[in-house]
């Protein structure tokens, strides 16, 4: 199989602004910006758009660490608002237009005042119009629309299709809310029980799908798991509980 033949199967490709590129920083952040841009209006979420960073480097092309630099500098542009929620491992994404359509416009006019000065012969080359961008955006959203779409649908398919499977202790796992509410429940200490179900699971190398659904299951049994460590009563011979009852009668 050519290299041609397998760039038609890995998929289509995803447009971004060019434009962009000088006000925003470079080529990443431009075209990180364009696909949460798309996502803005889709996102179910005050906080913006919810995406992890494997896929924006499925849909973006961008690795993680270009990922990092590229939303770097959106935000001290100020275009980009990011928030993190760490008990429930999401970060939501967030455009601030204002301070887009403010980004361009100085953009702008520093282009148009240079190129002025320089009598350039094609100023409309150099001069990015904050309205004629925003008029754009429906013509990205319509040729990326599609290609967004299956790749999103592709995605959920083979991850439906994909078993999820058993998994040691995560480095990332911590007590959540849900996991709070039943230690209340049940009247345990969460972070000691937290501790003896880390080192349970790593010292016997337990390994499962679900690692919230495991220690649920750990905080609801704490209880139980007390009683059944106590120390057994002590056996009584006959002749020991006869003797004990005389010695009760004498007191």
């Amino acid at each position: 199989m050519n290299a041609v033949e397998t760039l038609k199967l890995i998929g289509r490709p995803n447009a971004y602004y060019p434009k962009l590129a000088k006000p925003l920083g470079g080529v990443s952040p431009a075209v990180l910006f364009s696909q949460l841009f798309y996502w803005q209006d889709k996102a179910t979420s005050d906080l913006g758009v919810y995406k992890t960073r494997d896929e924006l480097e499925e849909e973006t092309g961008l690795s993680h660490n270009e990922q990092r630099t590229a939303i770097k500098k959106l935000k001290e542009k100020g275009v980009l608002i990011v928030t993190e929620k760490r008990l429930e491992h999401k970060t939501f994404y967030k455009i601030d237009n204002e301070k887009v359509n403010q980004v361009l416009s100085d953009f702008a006019n520093s282009i148009t005042k240079s190129s002025r000065q320089m009598k350039s012969s094609c100023p409309d080359l150099y001069n990015v119009d904050v309205e004629t961008t925003t008029k754009s955006s429906s013509l990205y959203q319509e040729n990326t629309t599609k290609t967004t779409t299956e790749n999103t649908t592709n995605n959920i398919a083979d991850k439906s299709q994909q078993p999820k499977r058993p998994c040691q202790f995560p480095d990332e796992f911590k007590p959540n809310d849900h996991h709070r509410d039943i230690a209340m429940n049940e009247n345990i200490n969460l972070d000691n029980e937290f501790v003896k179900f880390r080192d349970y699971c790593l010292a016997n190398g337990k390994k499962y799908i679900d690692w919230n659904a495991a220690f649920n299951n750990w905080l609801r049994n704490a209880n139980g798991y007390k009683k059944s460590n106590k120390p057994p009563a002590k056996f009584m011979t006959l002749a020991e509980r006869n003797r004990a009852v005389l010695e009760s009668m004498r007191a």
